[in-house]
């Protein structure tokens, strides 16, 4: 157990919106190393995009489901756009949620919107971080923000602009020859 401990207390803090201060891999590298080979297993399997079908620590099942719902949120709200019938609230849901959800679609460029709910997912996940900072599970909420600081990093204004500047040209010399 002390390796955890020694393991956690080395984990830079991590900020949204900030440069990551250790890469996915470099965390993983160190997981490795000091944690034991089920929970490696268990903090290996988890991706903040992709899902097992039924994931079996309460972190994993309750990040699944914060992800699922705003997933369904943002169909609704795009249907919505759109003007697609058959895409009605569910009972019991957060208005506040289906709120944010809503100005994000309709009021965000397609890159702030990416950002917005990037951050929504980190801020979900660090109010699930209330435990032992030296769990498995916090380990995993850990994991899982990063995972989401890195994808957030990725997004790039210049690197965009320059593929629709490429992809408009592309177009472009197709429609004059």
């Amino acid at each position: 157990m002390a390796e955890y401990y020694y393991f956690a207390t080395t984990l830079p803090m991590l900020v949204m919106g900030r440069e990551c201060p250790i890469s996915y891999d470099e965390f993983m590298r160190s997981a490795k190393r000091y944690l034991s080979k089920k929970d490696y297993e268990s903090l290996s399997s988890l991706s903040a995009v992709s899902f097992s079908s039924n994931p079996s620590s309460r972190v994993a099942r309750e990040w699944k489901e914060f992800h699922d719902r705003i997933e369904e949120l943002i169909v609704q709200e795009r249907a919505a756009v759109l003007g697609f019938e058959g895409y009605g609230k569910s009972e019991g849901e957060d208005k506040a949620l289906r709120e944010r959800i809503h100005s994000i679609v309709n009021d965000m460029d397609p890159l702030e919107a990416e950002k917005a709910i990037l951050s929504m997912y980190f801020d979900f996940l660090s109010s699930r971080a209330g435990g032992s900072p030296f769990s498995t599970e916090t380990l995993m909420i850990y994991a899982l923000k990063l995972q989401l600081m890195e994808r957030a990093a990725a997004f790039s204004q210049e690197k965009g602009q320059a593929e629709f500047d490429r992809l408009y040209k592309e177009i472009e010399t197709d429609i004059f020859r």
